[in-house]
């Protein structure tokens, strides 16, 4: 579907990942293990999706440096990304 293939549809999934990072801060257990899955996955989805879409070299610039920090949050909270 095209209209997930959008700079937007990208910002949104940050956005995604960033909420789980935090309600998983809050959590414990199995809770806090389902918020680290889904942040894993949607930060995943980022990744793919950046590679798919045309878009200016700054803007391409500033998401990657914004996926490097959720990489480095899912990996201090135990996360294989």
């Amino acid at each position: 579907m095209e209209k997930f293939r959008s700079i937007e549809h990208l910002k949104a999934r940050l956005t995604v990942v960033r909420w789980h990072l935090h309600a998983a801060s809050l959590q414990n257990g199995d809770n806090k293990r389902r918020h680290l899955d889904s942040a894993s996955l949607t930060y995943q989805g980022a990744l793919e999706l950046l590679t798919q879409l045309k878009i200016a070299d700054a803007e391409r610039a500033a998401i990657s440096r914004e996926l490097a920090e959720l990489q480095q949050r899912l990996r201090a909270a135990g996360e294989a990304v």
